[in-house]
């Protein structure tokens, strides 16, 4: 962003106060949206010395012209701000607005009284900037902003929040809403940044299309219209065996449900075949379960697991099929790792690995970089760090840089799990998912979740775009579940039950 704003100054010619103009515009009707008498309204911006705050001094301008009563909390002293924040600053103070500077803890005790009485907090403080933990006073302004008013909204980059990663090394502003200019920042649309965001609103501020269009991109943000594209295609006269046949190699005694929703998610998505090989005593289970789904005994440990031994009689079977899932409810048994080993590196067909598909796997990357054929992997942060060999810590702290890496080093497309689910290609591309709420914590979630993705694979779908559309409905059935009820009622089979809505909305 920042190059694309120095080609829009420099090259294009649009002047630098212009886009700061427009940007404090853009916060100014956001909040202009919640509160439609704006007389006598009372609201605090918080203000760094940058352009940030420049931003900030053109929205209390604003308000001030329509009647609310603005003041500005300044994070400097009036005589460090410079440039275009300076003029809009001055401008401000000209026509009568009230700029108070607060750069020691000790002058918060002076303001605190005003600032408890506001109704609209605006975060003007830091933006962008932000390349360490804030400290000092803007910690305590940080936590005051959180404390106070009614409605927050955030200029840019909620402040605390790192704008490349979405991490939020200390103390963050809670905004309701979330203005930035030009394009959505990368941390703004992942983990554990998104808790901070609030509405995200991507407003123009006159850059033009063509500078943004030619500029690097770091990652996709996929959205509604981009489903109905990437959707394998459906004629009307084709047949089951026309839309693929999904070998699933799953379950394990007391683990059968994670069997029935990944074949219910894969049948769902228009699957014309599934068939479940799992140990041989949850045969029966299936066969008057699940009447959709075809069922195959294959040889199991004394644990109620898949042995090794059942490797060959599963390849056997798979080995004319379009694809393969492996891993819900397989057990970590040091048999079934065996059959894992085995089936992953025979079967050239393309596979989406799983759960404890993933557990099995572990460290050994040449595994799946071996393979011949395309391969999805969905792993959770813990099951992503396993097979990085690093904490879930640092996962999170660089999804995308992680999830990218593996994927390069592997070949394989991963669907790293989590809010804002990351889909990152071999060829260095990475997809941001915005469906999806914390309903979705919940086991079985990811089962449905894997199914799915198997299914849209198994009706010849590129790996990324099977991982991007299944990703994407099964977050928008968790959305549509919380227009009606809290999210944390929702189970997994309740999205089996609204995928057939999402369907409906997203290719009609």
């Amino acid at each position: 962003m920042r190059r694309i704003d120095k080609i829009t100054i420099e090259k294009i010619g649009v002047p630098s106060i212009a886009l700061m103009e427009n940007a404090g515009l853009a916060v100014t009707r956001a909040i202009q949206e919640n509160y439609q008498d704006m007389a006598g309204l009372k609201v605090s911006v918080f203000a760094g010395k940058g352009n940030n705050g420049g931003d900030g001094f053109v929205t209390a301008r604003h308000l001030y012209n329509m009647g609310a009563d603005p003041t500005v909390f300044l994070a400097a002293k009036k005589s460090d701000v410079a440039g275009d924040a300076r003029i809009n600053m001055d401008a401000f103070i000209n026509m009568g607005g009230r700029v108070k500077e607060i750069t020691e803890r000790k002058h918060l005790q002076n303001f605190k009284l005003k600032i408890m009485h506001t109704t609209v907090v605006v975060d003007a403080l830091l933006g962008t900037g932000l390349n360490s933990a804030p400290s000092g006073v803007l910690t305590d302004l940080i936590e005051l902003m959180n404390q106070y008013g009614s409605f927050k909204v955030a200029v840019d980059v909620p402040s605390g929040v790192d704008s490349d990663s979405g991490v939020t090394p200390g103390v963050c502003f809670k905004a309701d809403v979330t203005v930035t200019f030009g394009l959505p920042k990368l941390g703004l649309v992942t983990s554990p940044a998104r808790n901070f965001v609030g509405n995200l609103i991507i407003a123009d501020i006159s850059i033009p299309e063509t500078v943004s269009k030619d500029s690097p991109c770091a990652a996709y943000l996929v959205e509604n219209g981009d489903i109905p594209l990437i959707l394998p295609p459906r004629h009307w006269d084709w047949h089951k065996g026309q839309f693929g046949h999904l070998a699933m190699a799953c379950g394990s005694t007391g683990m059968g449900g994670a069997v029935a929703m990944a074949g219910a998610g894969a049948i769902r998505m228009g699957s014309g075949l599934v068939t479940a090989c799992v140990p041989e005593s949850l045969v029966v289970a299936f066969e008057t379960g699940l009447p959709e789904m075809m069922a195959i005994p294959l040889p199991q440990t004394e644990a109620g697991s898949v042995a090794s031994e059942a490797a060959e009689k599963f390849i056997g079977f798979a080995k004319d099929k379009t694809a393969v899932l492996i891993g819900p409810g397989l057990t970590r048994n040091e048999s079934t790792r065996e059959f894992v080993h085995t089936v992953i590196s025979s079967l050239d067909l393309p596979m989406v690995i799983d759960a404890d598909g993933l557990n099995c796997v572990g460290t050994d990357n040449d595994l799946i970089k071996n393979r011949n054929a395309p391969t999805i992997i969905t792993p959770h942060p813990g099951e992503m760090g396993t097979l990085a060999g690093m904490a879930t810590a640092d996962v999170q702290a660089d999804r995308i840089g992680v999830a990218s890496a593996y994927s390069r080093l592997t070949g394989a497309v991963v669907a790293l799990k989590g809010a804002g689910t990351v889909i990152a290609t071999p060829n260095g591309e990475a997809y941001i998912n915005h469906t999806g709420n914390n309903g979705l914590a919940t086991g079985g979630s990811g089962d449905v979740l894997a199914g799915m993705i198997a299914g849209v694979l198994c009706q010849g779908a590129h790996p990324e775009d099977a991982a991007i559309a299944s990703v994407f409905m099964h977050g928008m059935c968790a959305d549509i579940y919380a227009e009606k009820h809290d999210p944390r009622s929702l189970i997994p089979t309740d999205l089996l039950d609204i995928l057939p809505e999402v369907i409906t909305k997203l290719t009609r």
